[in-house]
């Protein structure tokens, strides 16, 4: 049996949310805020890790624009901003790879 058909699955699941999540702010035409970017890259660096279920959480606090971390919140790299087509792009370069 193979295992790469869930995995796969999950990682395709949270793919079309990630992109769904940035076409709703295209809608919007507004760039990720503060809350929102963190959490978004927090997410694709659990996907680009294979953890999809960190990742899935992490997108569900970047759509609730959940607070950051206590750990994070006073790093000056919390406050460099990112837009839609970084985002977009890295999310094609984490899906794209072998």
């Amino acid at each position: 049996m193979n295992d790469d058909g869930p995995a796969a699955a999950a990682r395709g699941q949270i793919t079309h949310r990630f992109g769904r999540f940035l076409a709703g702010l295209e809608r919007a035409r507004r760039q990720p805020n503060r809350r929102e970017a963190y959490h978004l890259r927090h997410a694709l660096e659990r996907l680009e890790a294979e953890q999809y279920g960190e990742s899935e959480e992490a997108l569900s606090r970047a759509e609730r624009s959940a607070p950051l971390p206590e750990h994070v919140a006073n790093l000056l790299a919390t406050n460099e901003s990112i837009t839609i087509r970084q985002l977009r792009d890295e999310l094609r370069r984490i899906v794209e790879e072998p």
